[in-house]
């Protein structure tokens, strides 16, 4: 449940470099779309350095003498093997197989976890939770995030005076000149995030825009991390799906939107795993990656193979680094080869007032490798 429209612990801060006054709302939460340029700052991921606000991710924590094995039965892998300091990534499933949820769990203790994820399902984890005598507690409005992506996300830190010698998913609690913060590597972007009190949000982006001056480093909105995203092939409930919520539902399945890499089939314990295992080979379509020719956008857009519909389009970007429009796609597997012709038809627009029909293909995904880290 969200709360109604909230502003980040960051909202001031970004306010004054959001210079087209484009905002929208993330879980309830107010952030800015676009800073400067969706392209400059999509660009600046790769060659320097962004600072993106992330408190619209939902978090909970998880606590009770039973809280590995309720996680456990949960999530599709088995996170009572967590060591504190660890995270992993994993779905959460209906009875009936489908896609309820999908997030990162860290293990804070003996007895105590964090789940953070895109999209939130504070009810139905509580409830079920409330089964093992297991705490579920919202702190999403309590705690502000920030991402640090970029070639020169670990100079950043380390000008801050933050030491980052950390490997991906694990994080580490710190006092920070201070501020008691958590820095994580639980994004997909290569980068880091530090969680703070919702009190220290505004010193803590100072910090790190003054840290990042002599980096480059820029501000980047919801847009430009969509690039990303879509650039490294990753999914967000509500953006490109809509994640199960009835207790039976059988779609979309893991396979159908390419998460099947976040569950471990040898975990035997875990919610829908039986539905999961018996359905999963007689799914018809699978998570692929689409070029357009073309640099307009195309979401939620059929797709044709000879003449044929195969499929349809997600969540559509213009992707800056590759110069032209890509798309993930949910497509049927006999078309979802690398390099398979395809076409779509574009909307009119201002410039282009007639429909339009233009090639696509089927390319490998990633799109694009991650932002890589200087040493």
């Amino acid at each position: 449940m969200t709360l109604g429209v909230m502003a980040t612990p960051f909202h001031m801060r970004g306010a004054a470099f959001n210079r087209g006054n484009a905002w929208a709302t993330r879980n309830g939460w107010t952030l800015s779309r676009v800073y400067s340029s969706v392209e400059d700052e999509a660009l600046a991921a790769r060659s320097a350095v962004v600072l993106s606000d992330i408190t619209w991710r939902w978090r909970v924590t998880i606590e009770g003498a039973q809280a590995a094995n309720f996680l456990s039965r949960l999530a599709t892998k088995n996170l009572a093997e967590l060591s504190p300091g660890m995270a992993a990534k994993a779905l959460w499933l209906t009875d009936g197989g489908a896609v309820r949820g999908a997030g990162l769990f860290a293990r804070f203790g003996r007895e105590a976890f964090a789940l953070a994820a895109s999209a939130p399902d504070t009810d139905w984890i509580a409830q079920s939770a409330a089964l093992f005598g297991v705490t579920v507690r919202d702190i999403s409005p309590e705690q502000g995030g920030l991402a640090i992506i970029g070639p020169y996300a670990a100079h950043v830190l380390r000008a801050a005076g933050l030491a980052c010698d950390l490997a991906p998913l694990a994080f580490r609690k710190l006092f920070w000149r201070g501020l008691d913060i958590t820095l994580s590597r639980w994004g997909e972007h290569e980068g880091y995030e530090i969680w703070c009190a919702a009190d220290d949000g505004l010193l803590v982006w100072d910090r790190l825009m003054k840290a990042g001056g002599g980096y480059g480093i820029v501000p980047a909105g919801l847009d430009a991390m969509d690039v990303l995203d879509i650039e490294a092939g990753i999914l967000r409930p509500g953006r490109d799906y809509k994640a199960a919520s009835d207790t039976h539902a059988c779609a979309p399945t893991p396979m159908s939107l390419g998460l099947e890499t976040l569950i471990d089939a040898e975990h035997g314990g875990f919610n829908g795993r039986a539905a999961w295992a018996a359905t999963r080979k007689n799914e018809t379509h699978i998570l692929a990656g689409i070029e357009i020719e073309s640099e307009t956008p195309a979401a939620h857009t059929p797709l044709q193979c000879a003449g044929a519909a195969v499929g349809h389009t997600l969540a559509s970007v213009y992707s800056p680094a590759l110069r032209r429009a890509i798309a993930l796609a949910r497509i049927e597997k006999s078309a979802a080869a690398v390099g398979t012709q395809l076409s779509l038809t574009l909307a009119p627009c201002a410039q282009r007032p007639e429909f339009r029909t233009v090639h696509a293909y089927v390319a490998e995904m990633p799109f694009l490798p991650t932002p890589q880290m200087a040493i």
